[in-house]
């Protein structure tokens, strides 16, 4: 196990400190405190051997026929709100 201060871990993850800190508050890190200078300071248990898992997609085909589908209804209601903000410009 390594220990990490939260900026360390918050680098390291490509993260902001304020997600660190709200993901130590919540439990979801392990962490430990340790004096330093005689001040208390959390540190971030770290475990090498455990790493965060990307969940991957047996069919890529099926990502990115859903990315299409999410993409269509975006682009939809953009041109919707796009139809009513000209009429209400119009209107003005």
């Amino acid at each position: 196990m390594k220990l990490m201060s939260i900026k360390e871990y918050a680098t390291s993850h490509k993260l902001s400190i304020y997600n660190v800190v709200k993901m130590t508050k919540n439990g979801q890190l392990d962490t430990q405190m340790k004096s330093v200078d005689g001040k208390d300071e959390v540190y971030i248990c770290v475990d090498e051997t455990k790493k965060m898992e990307v969940p991957k997609h047996e069919n890529s085909e099926e990502v990115i026929d859903d990315f299409e589908k999410a993409y269509f209804k975006l682009k939809i209601q953009y041109n919707q709100l796009k139809i009513k903000y000209e009429n209400l410009q119009k209107k003005i």
